[in-house]
């Protein structure tokens, strides 16, 4: 397991063999699972421009040649691109975090303008992988009590969710033994 340093949140990452660092917070353990979007916030604008330019020119330049047809279906291809990389970037501009106290294990995804949030007892919560129903379909990483399942990871691959699985089972047990019996 590896948190590695990202825009300064800590992404979760799963590298086998390598533990989490030493400055980790006794107090709670945090998970954050973003996807790997490769269009991020401050590059996308240039990506468009760039397009822009370079189609536009070439529609202009055969428009003067006299294929003027071009020119109305770069537009429109222009368009179709902005929508989809715009549609991209939005979709992998989340971020879900698994927090883990001694309380309780929260469950938040942060998207723009639809966050969620779900918390269950630490004693009660469970972590359930579940297998696929294809063979060819991931598992399904869920964390859940008293009926209510929140999956998590989706973004991952499946050996990233099996680690993760086993990080969180492993914090929410230390978490559990570590607890005085007064709290319990």
């Amino acid at each position: 397991m590896q948190l590695q340093p990202a825009c300064g949140i800590w992404y979760y990452s799963a590298s086998p063999g390598i533990d989490p660092p030493v400055n980790q917070d006794p107090a709670a353990t945090e998970f954050n699972i973003c996807p790997n979007a490769g269009i991020r916030r401050p590059g996308w604008p240039w990506l468009m421009a760039g397009l822009v330019v370079v189609g536009l020119g070439i529609a202009v330049r055969l428009a003067l040649l006299g294929f003027w047809l071009v020119l109305p279906f770069t537009i429109v291809e222009l368009g179709m691109v902005y929508y989809l990389v715009d549609l991209v970037r939005r979709r992998g501009s989340y971020i879900e975090k698994i927090r883990i106290d001694g309380e309780k294990v929260s469950v938040s995804r942060l998207e723009p303008g639809k966050d969620r949030a779900s918390r269950f007892p630490l004693y009660w919560v469970r972590v359930d992988l579940r297998p696929p129903t294809h063979r060819w379909y991931p598992h399904r990483l869920l964390l859940g009590a008293s009926g209510r399942w929140v999956e998590v990871g989706s973004c991952l691959t499946d050996p990233e969710r099996h680690s993760l699985a086993d990080a969180v089972r492993h914090e929410i047990r230390r978490f559990r033994t570590s607890a005085r019996p007064e709290d319990a």
